[in-house]
């Protein structure tokens, strides 16, 4: 299985949730600028859409959109429960929280690498920093969003968090949501979340 990934990219969550599962996952970079690998080839040849992460199956086809990849990789593995059974309820409440993050603010994000005015962009990252408070409530009671587990829907708001703290410019999460910033804190231990830290570090594809 290959990851064709960027940094800053929702490639990190596909990492962690490999990583976690011990699933081997070949790590293809590519420039974020532009979009080509080391090899020289273009992003389009794998992913019509033109967008990262993409996943690329040991069959040659290919998985795009992180909540689908995510939900895909942790059927790999059921027994360790990062996802649930389809139809069961905790598999809805996950679901619920895989679209927040994805149309709330992981969508809204690539709205700030647009030329729009500076008062749009800060709208933006108004609304982002806002998108906190529902997570912030869910989070009381376990620590995580659904159950008492680390599940796909924790993987990511962990990354929204972290990218949500370095594309806000002044956003103190731990002021304004400290369950959220308390749980990113948990999660940046983990052995599969600094190992995926490590090797998600961008190191220079083609230009």
């Amino acid at each position: 299985m290959k990851l064709y990934w960027s940094a800053p990219m929702a490639s990190l969550a596909i990492l962690i949730l490999a990583y976690e599962t011990d699933i081997p996952v070949e790590l293809v970079e590519m420039d974020v600028d532009s979009r080509r690998m080391a090899d020289g080839r273009h992003l389009s040849e794998i992913n019509p859409k033109n967008c990262m992460p993409v996943l690329e199956r040991d069959d040659g086809s290919i998985i795009t959109e992180t909540p689908v990849m995510l939900d895909w990789l942790a059927a790999q593995d059921p027994q360790r429960r990062f996802a649930a059974p389809a139809g069961s309820e905790e598999h809805l409440r996950i679901s619920e929280w895989m679209v927040y993050f994805a149309t709330e603010q992981h969508k809204l994000a690539a709205l700030l690498f647009w030329d729009i005015d500076d008062s749009a962009k800060q709208a933006v990252r108004n609304r982002m920093a806002a998108r906190f408070a529902l997570p912030e409530i869910s989070l009381e009671d376990s620590g995580f969003l659904v159950g008492d587990r680390f599940t796909i829907a924790d993987i990511y708001l962990f990354i929204m968090a972290r990218g949500c703290q370095h594309l806000i410019p002044g956003f103190d999460l731990g002021a304004s949501f400290p369950r959220v910033h308390a749980f990113v804190e948990r999660v940046v231990t983990r052995p599969a979340v600094i190992r995926a830290l490590q090797d998600h570090a961008p190191r220079g594809a083609a230009h």
